[in-house]
């Protein structure tokens, strides 16, 4: 009898010890996940990217498309962003680009409502945007300057990011932007932009 008293004594406090370390582990898992959350960005962030890249001039000449070879020039970008989740983040950019060879001279720019999608919930994002662009450019044929102003823009984007700490992000980007230029170049279906790779630094408010 006094056997059977102390096992089940003995079964009781192994099931209460049992129920306090479930108890603690499920309060440090949700601790965890709490932490994890709170690494995760929701809110307003700042953005600048440079580097490098070339132009762009498209047009159709009779039943022919032609692509001009690119001119090589600076290539930046200015952003204020919102992360709406770990996905998805929405928000106003500014990209331009400028080129000063012989006599070619390019200066272009955008500004955009854009949209930045990370699939993987880190590192890799698509960028994509719509707004209005314009600016000034040669005919790398002719040699003739021409101005455009107000052209509906677009622009698209890929890239990688690294969060180091939690307030700033360093990434590598590839963006092109284009605007239709309205036959501003006496050719067909003629648009201009530009393409290139950045250095892309993210500061999280």
């Amino acid at each position: 009898m006094k056997t059977t008293v102390k096992a089940r004594k003995n079964l009781l406090s192994a099931l209460a010890l049992s129920t306090a370390l479930l108890a603690g582990g499920a309060q440090a898992a949700d601790a965890t996940a709490s932490t994890v959350r709170d690494t995760s960005h929701r809110g307003f962030f700042l953005g600048l990217n440079a580097g490098g890249g070339g132009s762009q001039m498209m047009f159709k000449d009779g039943s022919r498309h032609i692509t001009e070879e690119p001119l090589a020039g600076g290539l930046g970008q200015l952003r204020v962003g919102y992360d709406l989740s770990r996905h998805f983040a929405v928000g106003v950019e500014s990209i331009g680009f400028t080129s000063k060879k012989d006599d070619n001279d390019w200066e272009l720019g955008a500004v955009l409502a854009t949209v930045t999608w990370r699939p993987c919930d880190k590192g890799f994002f698509l960028r994509a945007g719509v707004g209005v662009g314009g600016g000034d450019f040669t005919d790398p044929t002719s040699g003739v300057a021409h101005s455009v102003k107000r052209r509906a823009a677009a622009l698209f984007g890929l890239g990688y990011e690294w969060k180091l700490g939690e307030r700033f992000g360093l990434g590598l980007a590839a963006d092109g932007f284009g605007f239709d230029a309205d036959g501003v170049t006496g050719y067909e279906d003629d648009e201009v932009g530009a393409g290139g790779a950045t250095v892309q630094f993210n500061w999280y408010l």
